[in-house]
């Protein structure tokens, strides 16, 4: 069997994490590595056994035995990237958030369209078997209609310069909240009717405590609780009308327990034995996806990608937060 050839943009501690989990990944290899420093991507390439570095991102997009594109890189470089490996001809996988707003998310989206290619927000816990188990619970109804929601991530983080940067598209939401807030999306259905929310924000004006409150269509309330201030409990907790289901693990659940009306565990279930690190399933996806000539992950479709986007963009201008970027809006006083 011939292995599907990644690419990697990008040498940080995220790009270490997949190659990392690729080398141990049957069909899968890194081919290769770039940089924007030609020695930091050697080191890199170094480390993971992988055989070409380059340092000029469009060195490894030219590099005809690459078949898919993992962006890797800060947040506000994920849109030009991600447009230059479409043009390129490169299916991509761009870590999340895909970008750092909807406007240029929906500039890649386009692209990927035009091109015909496949393009995916690689926010790996939607393609985790722990995940889609929970789609399975929440559509077969085992704990009956679905009537509030809570979920919480949360890490000390404040020594990460990058999330203190707003140039960065630093803060808590796009790196945290965008856990709890996706998890919800998915149980619930659809995008709130209505919320609420409020934030601590340090002096750079990057939010650094979010708490997100909403309403459903269909009556429905969740609670979303995102900090880079301190550890939070990490869990998401399900309550409907025949029993609650409990998540441990917002952005790498670990396990799931559904409870029956007398508060009775009636099924616990675990990752797979063999889940190497959690990364494996968005490349799995990606690879079956492009063999089937799709453009988008069925785990998280282009108009997901979007809507959470404008929605962190609606949270953002509600608390006076823009970041000095391309297509953001003028900060407001």
């Amino acid at each position: 069997m011939i292995d599907f050839n990644i690419g990697i943009l990008g040498a940080g501690h995220i790009a270490g994490k997949i190659a990392e989990t690729i080398e141990k990944l049957d069909g899968f290899r890194v081919g290769a590595v770039a940089a924007r420093e030609k020695t930091r991507a050697e080191e890199f390439a170094g480390k993971y056994g992988i055989e070409k570095a380059y340092g000029d991102y469009d060195d490894l997009l030219n590099d005809p035995e690459i078949e898919l594109v993992y962006i890797a890189t800060i947040h506000p470089t994920h849109a030009n990237l991600a447009i230059r490996a479409l043009n390129a001809g490169k299916p991509v996988l761009v870590e999340k958030p895909i970008s750092y707003n909807a406007k240029t998310a929906e500039m890649i989206m386009g692209i990927a369209r035009e091109k015909k290619l496949f393009c995916g927000e690689a926010l790996w816990t939607r393609f985790m078997p722990l995940t889609l188990h929970l789609r399975d619970l929440i559509a077969s109804k085992a704990i009956g209609d679905i009537r509030c929601m809570t979920a919480s991530l949360g890490y000390k983080l404040i020594d990460h310069e990058r999330l203190l940067r707003p140039e960065m598209a630093g803060g808590a939401l796009l790196d945290l909240g965008i856990y709890p807030l996706s998890m919800i999306f998915m149980v619930m259905g659809s995008l709130p009717a209505a919320c609420a929310s409020s934030v601590n924000r340090l002096s750079s004006n990057v939010d650094a405590i979010d708490t997100i409150q909403m309403n459903f269509p269909q009556g429905q309330m969740a609670s979303a609780f995102a900090s880079m201030m301190a550890d939070l409990d990490n869990r998401a907790v399900i309550y409907g009308t025949r029993g609650r289901i409990e998540v441990e693990g917002t952005n790498l659940p670990t396990r799931i327990r559904l409870y029956g009306e007398n508060n009775e565990i009636l099924e616990e279930t675990m990752p797979p034995e063999n889940q190497i690190s959690g990364y494996e399933f968005e490349f799995l996806a990606a690879r079956n996806a492009i063999i089937m000539g799709k453009q988008e992950p069925a785990e998280i479709t282009h108009i997901e990608s979007r809507d959470m986007l404008r929605f962190m963009d609606t949270l953002r201008k509600t608390w006076k937060i823009s970041f000095p970027l391309p297509e953001e809006p003028a900060p407001e006083e």
